[in-house]
């Protein structure tokens, strides 16, 4: 994608910053656009869920409350932390090599993840609670998700902003593809299987075929082995019924693929 206007359908981006009139056009816009669609395409989703949920709750429908909060718990707030981790620890200082981001992207985290807490110590009494008798703990789920709805979707807006020019300025696309690939290193299998899913997802809106394709041909065969095996499959029917679970008719069968039988298969140890 060097030198090139990367393929994507720029109208149907969910950025504050790039769009039908600002499409991005170079791979400096574009990086910070695969993890970031997806976090705003499980965080919209998860906005939804919650705006489906009922303070009186009856006791029957328990499990929407305790579906959706395993979700919060094992898989969103999971996959933001690696995120922001990644952020702090490997992204930002790498470019600040070269450029000096503003201390406030790193900053914020530590706002979000007060934000991300207070949520998870609610969803934590509803799985305790299986989802009975949590009026409480929905009042709580409903104020936070509004204010980190609102919070998450600036602080992404200024990454979105600051983070290309430095990129452009001083950096190559191939040294960016290696520090990636040592993020992915660090963070391992655990971060593919919760957050993978939704980049790719949330790729099927923006990005054109050829992108995809690309993007794929740049994971390493296992990875691809496991996402295509396992991740992806399990994330439509497993993943998306917990978190959607406040929205649903009837309670789902939560499904996984099965395993191969292997003892030291993947997704077993996972």
């Amino acid at each position: 994608m060097t030198d090139k206007v990367p393929p994507v359908v720029a109208e149907k981006l969910t950025s504050g910053v790039f769009n039908a009139e600002n499409p991005p056009k170079d791979w400096c816009d574009v990086s910070l656009l695969l993890p970031h669609e997806g976090v705003r395409y499980e965080l919209y989703a998860m906005r939804d869920a919650v705006a489906a949920m009922k303070v009186d709750t009856p006791d029957s429908e328990g499990w929407r409350l305790a579906n959706f909060a395993t979700w919060y718990v094992d898989v969103f707030y999971n996959a933001i932390h690696a995120h922001h981790d990644a952020e702090e620890e490997i992204y930002f200082p790498w470019i600040n090599t070269r450029a000096k981001l503003p201390e406030k992207l790193a900053t914020d985290h530590v706002g979000l993840m007060k934000l991300m807490d207070e949520i998870q110590g609610a969803c934590k009494k509803m799985i305790e609670k299986k989802g009975k008798g949590c009026s409480e703990e929905v009042k709580i789920v409903q104020e936070k998700t509004g204010s980190l709805v609102e919070t998450m979707v600036e602080h992404l807006k200024e990454e979105e902003t600051m983070v290309p020019p430095a990129l452009r300025e001083h950096f190559k696309e191939e040294e960016e593809k290696e520090l990636i690939q040592k993020i992915l290193q660090k963070e391992g299998l655990a971060m593919c299987r919760s957050f993978l899913p939704s980049i790719m997802v949330a790729m099927n809106d923006w990005a054109k075929p050829e992108f995809k394709k690309e993007f794929l041909s740049t994971m390493p065969g296992p990875i691809l082995h496991l996402y295509t095996k396992y991740y992806e499959p399990d994330y439509f029917t497993y993943v998306v019924p917990m978190r959607d679970a406040p929205k649903l008719e009837k309670q789902p069968a939560l499904t996984k693929v099965g395993c191969c039988g292997i003892p030291f298969c993947f997704p077993c140890i996972l």
